[in-house]
C-alpha cells in the first residue's frame, strides 16, 4: 500500500525540491533548422578532431560566444569612455605599446 504525500507534507516539499533541482540542471534544448550538409558536416569533423560529439563542440561554441561581448559593444564603451574622459590615443602609440609588450 503506498501513502500518498500531499502539499505541505516535508517529504512532498524534499520531493518537489529534487525534481525542480533536476530540471533546472537539465538547460534549455536549441534546435537549428536549415543548416546545410556541408555545415554540419564540417562542424561534425571539428568536434570528432577535439574529441567531443557534436553537441558538446557546438555547446561549447554557444557558451564561448555568449562570454564575449559583441564587437559593437565594445566599440561603443570605447567611444563613451573617449567623450566622458576627452582623451584620444593614436593608433600608433597603440600599436608601439603592444609591440614593446611582444619584445
Amino acid at each position: 500500500m503506498t501513502s500518498k504525500v500531499a502539499p505541505g507534507d516535508p517529504v512532498w516539499a524534499l520531493q518537489y525540491d529534487s525534481v525542480a533541482a533536476i530540471l533546472h540542471a537539465m538547460g534549455v534544448a536549441i534546435s537549428v533548422r536549415d543548416v546545410p550538409d556541408e555545415v554540419r558536416d564540417e562542424l561534425a569533423a571539428r568536434a570528432a578532431r577535439a574529441g567531443k560529439s557534436l553537441q558538446e563542440y557546438l555547446r561549447g561554441m554557444l557558451i564561448d560566444t555568449a562570454a564575449r561581448p559583441p564587437v559593437d559593444d565594445v566599440i561603443a564603451r570605447a567611444r563613451a569612455r573617449v567623450a566622458a574622459t576627452g582623451v584620444r590615443i593614436e593608433a600608433e602609440s597603440i600599436l608601439a605599446a603592444r609591440d614593446a609588450d611582444r619584445r
